[in-house]
């Protein structure tokens, strides 16, 4: 039958017997001095001290060792995790602005250790000149005690030249005896790449509203931008008393054009009259939507009545320029518009901004009321 030991055994069975024989060997010269003569009874002692000792010492040793190898491998582990993290650590001594790096964090921005000099100014040279007093900030508030720990993303410049985003988080570990920080340690973490994900993500984010901000067909805004356009202009207008126009255009027979040329002429055609539309918005506060099937609606801040007539009066010009066929219209061979237009201003002043476009609708049912491919201003008393 084989014995099999692991190592400790081992390590505390070779102490017993080393133990036994050098008590044992200490014993035989004392005999042989004192004596002159050696007795095997003598032995029992010395074999019992002995090995007890060695048992203990080589117990000692096996811990010690054990202890050295758990360190060992906990330093590689922590190795392992910062450098997979992309991690490093730094020790400040505030009072006399040493810092201490160690090579992950150097590696970060591109540096060999030698190359970083172990000083404050070394972080504070290389961070965004933009972003360092957010850093001062944050850092004064956990020395004074307002955040249980020190954090701040910021950029910092590698060597090549290029900037990198990193989290900076710390502690103070230790303070004097007035309360100020003797030594602040923390690490830096590059998160350059989750900072890319997170602007693709934002701009795809930016992008999406867009899209559902906008109709398909034409490009135009559709009706939920112009709701939120419409809220946001009418607190604007209420608060400065600033003149806003609004204009509902609609495509004269524009089912009959369906009928005749088919949906993908009829598709075509919206998208012309859209472009004109757009065209008519110059200013940054002024919107043009595609306000349901052949109707559209232009928002124009700080616009009188007066001046949204004329305005008016170009896109009928624009439209007729365009020459668009159109056989099924009882009032000329090519396609037209109609145009209501209600605004608020010193002269006429709006309830709500719902009665702005009722009364742009009730213009735009006046003009076709009056044989369409024209503009009808809205007067207060019309009725629908």
């Amino acid at each position: 039958m084989s014995l099999h030991l692991n190592s400790s055994t081992k390590i505390k069975l070779f102490g017993v017997i080393l133990g036994i024989l050098i008590v044992c060997s200490f014993a035989t010269l004392q005999f042989i001095v004192l004596f002159g003569v050696i007795k095997p009874t003598a032995y029992f002692v010395p074999s019992i001290v002995g090995g007890l000792s060695g048992f203990f010492i080589a117990t000692w040793f096996n811990k010690l060792s054990e202890a050295k190898k758990e360190a060992e491998e906990s330093h590689n582990r922590l190795k392992l995790v910062l450098e997979g993290t992309q991690t490093g650590l730094w020790d400040w001594f505030p009072k006399t602005n040493v810092v201490i790096f160690d090579e992950q964090w150097c590696r970060l921005l591109g540096y060999q250790l030698d190359e970083i000099e172990p000083a404050f100014e070394s972080w504070q040279s290389r961070v965004h000149p933009k972003d360092l007093e957010q850093c001062y900030a944050d850092i004064k508030r956990h020395i004074d005690g307002e955040t249980s720990f020190y954090s701040n993303i910021h950029r910092m410049k590698h060597k090549d030249g290029h900037w990198v985003y990193i989290l900076d988080r710390g502690q103070i570990i230790e303070r004097d005896a007035d309360n100020q920080p003797i030594r602040f340690t923390g690490t830096h973490t590059d998160i350059s790449q989750l900072k890319e994900m997170e602007n693709a993500l934002e701009h795809s984010n930016k992008r999406l509203k867009q899209l559902t901000l906008r109709d398909g067909l034409t490009g135009l805004h559709n009706r939920r931008a112009l709701d939120e356009h419409l809220i946001q202009e009418w607190g604007h207008w209420e608060r400065n008393q600033t003149s806003i126009s609004v204009l509902m255009v609609d495509i004269d027979f524009f089912k009959q054009f369906n009928d005749l040329y088919g949906h993908i002429k009829g598709d075509e055609c919206l998208k012309q009259v859209a472009k004109v539309l757009q065209s008519s918005v110059k200013r940054t506060n002024d919107m043009a939507a595609r306000y349901g099937g052949e109707e559209f609606l232009i928002i124009l801040s700080g616009v009188t009545r007066t001046e949204a007539f004329s305005i008016a009066q170009k896109i009928h010009d624009d439209i007729e320029r365009l020459a668009i066929p159109h056989k099924n219209s009882s009032i000329a061979l090519q396609v037209t518009v109609s145009i209501g237009i209600n605004g608020c201003d010193a002269e006429q002043r709006c309830r709500s901004y719902q009665a702005l476009i009722e009364g742009a609708d009730k213009a735009l049912y006046e003009a076709k009321q009056l044989g369409r491919n024209r503009t009808v201003l809205y007067n207060g008393c019309m009725a629908k």
